[in-house]
């Protein structure tokens, strides 16, 4: 039996207006998922392994479970990248800071990018066990040039832009993951200052306790509480304390005091004392002053002087001249089984 040419307009029709209705709920549908998502996971762009300037891609991250970041607080989410995010929770983060001349007249882009390539292959030896290199820096550094490429070629490193974060001084930049949710320790060091071994064992004697705090001297001249290139924090184990930091970092008022190289006045005034009663600190040389007091000596001895092994925060290239620049430590500085560690 053939159907007329009415009958075949008319279901023709009838299907167009299914299918419209159909379209309109989806629509609508969308809409109405997308108006209840949570701003941290609706500020996810859909295609996270590429930036909008670059050209290359990242790799590609395992799926992430978008209800373990739904409930982020608002202040406290997206604190690096929309890759930085995407990695999740449990994150072990190495965070530097990187400024152009404004805030740091003895800037050289040349020599910063080569402070930071060496730093990038000291990560990848010293510290390759899933954690990741956050840089925070302002738009001194070329996105296509620099950032691109090197985030393309490294998984295990982040770039973090502060030009929404400019009130904070650059050097603070660098504490931001102690306030961030999704992460489970922080290292904060310095651009120009090589990773070390001696460094790494006393990192994971601390990873290993249940202090929430990380601290080390390894110069006489290192005489302050917290130096702000030496200094760790697992947020993970204090919350509470990790909004506190967060919120310290991010009040407009009162961070703006700590500008030029006020980050270790930070450190002394607004974290060490909060500090105190759940810090590991390692200390060569100053265990018997009054911010000493409760350290304990360097779990390995200190190595041969070489560009690379001199002290834990020297600037590169350190004693290349193979000299130390400074004589033996105190008796009381060193582990009471080895007295005879004289360079301690």
């Amino acid at each position: 039996m053939r159907l007329s040419p009415w009958s075949l307009n008319g279901a023709r029709f009838i299907g167009y207006i299914l299918n419209s209705f159909l379209c309109s709920c989806i629509f609508f549908l969308t809409l109405h998922i997308i108006d209840y998502t949570p701003i941290a996971i609706n500020s996810l762009r859909l295609n996270y392994r590429r930036r909008l300037e670059c050209t290359c891609y990242r790799h590609r991250l395992p799926r992430l479970d978008l209800n373990l970041i739904s409930n982020l607080p608002e202040n406290q989410s997206f604190l690096c990248s929309d890759y930085a995010t995407r990695r999740g929770p449990h994150q072990r983060i190495i965070s530097i800071s990187l400024y152009g001349p404004k805030e740091n007249k003895r800037f050289q882009y040349n020599q910063s990018l080569s402070f930071l390539n060496e730093l990038i292959n000291d990560v990848n030896t010293i510290y390759p066990d899933n954690f990741i290199l956050r840089i925070h820096h302002d738009d001194t550094i070329s996105l296509s040039d620099v950032i691109c490429p090197i985030e393309c070629r490294n998984h295990n490193v982040d770039f973090c832009s502060m030009n929404s974060k400019l009130f904070i001084p650059p050097k603070i930049w660098r504490f931001i993951p102690a306030g961030d949710p999704l992460v489970d320790a922080m290292l904060s060091r310095d651009l120009d200052s090589p990773l070390t071994r001696r460094e790494r064992a006393a990192v994971d004697a601390w990873l290993a306790s249940n202090k929430s705090f990380h601290a080390m001297r390894d110069h006489p001249q290192h005489a302050v509480p917290m130096l702000g290139g030496m200094w760790g924090f697992r947020p993970s184990l204090n919350p509470t304390m990790s909004r506190l930091i967060h919120n310290k970092i991010h009040n407009r008022s009162s961070v703006q005091r700590f500008g030029g190289s006020g980050d270790q006045s930070f450190l002394s005034r607004e974290v060490w004392p909060q500090a105190l009663s759940s810090i590991m600190v390692h200390d060569s040389f100053l265990c018997t002053r009054s911010y000493g007091k409760n350290s304990q000596p360097f779990p390995t001895q200190r190595p041969s002087a070489n560009e690379t092994n001199c002290f834990i925060g020297c600037v590169r290239s350190c004693c290349g001249d193979g000299k130390m620049p400074f004589g033996q430590c105190p008796k009381e500085c060193r582990p009471k089984d080895h007295p005879e560690w004289i360079y301690c």
